[in-house]
């Protein structure tokens, strides 16, 4: 999601239509008429917004943040694997480099049997 939404605005708005019809609408007793079918939609909006449900952090969870399962997996796959698989590598090229030599015991040759 972009950070900047925009979005055209229509030909009704931009002739005063719509707001024509608001007001005349707001004349005729409708938009009163209509209020208690709408106290459910915005109690719902009010406590979403007072437990945080437009936070930016709420909203990088619904809208940034993988939605599936196996994507979910892949994002902590990686970002456990990754450090781990990078420190084993630099930590097996240090013993490599130091020229360490084998143990005594794997230098030995097995002796025959008598």
């Amino acid at each position: 999601m972009s950070p900047l939404r925009y979005r055209r605005t229509s030909v009704r708005t931009a002739l005063g239509i719509t707001a024509e019809e608001k007001r005349i609408k707001r004349d005729l007793g409708i938009t009163a008429l209509l209020k208690p079918f709408r106290w459910w939609g915005n109690e719902k909006r009010k406590i979403k917004r007072e437990v945080g449900y437009y936070s930016p952090e709420a909203k990088f969870a619904r809208h940034e943040f993988p939605h599936s399962l196996g994507k979910l997996f892949l994002l902590v796959l990686a970002v456990l694997a990754v450090p781990f698989l990078l420190g084993w590598f630099f930590n097996s090229m240090s013993s490599q480099s130091v020229g360490e030599q084998p143990p005594a015991s794997a230098a030995r040759v097995a002796e025959p049997l008598r």
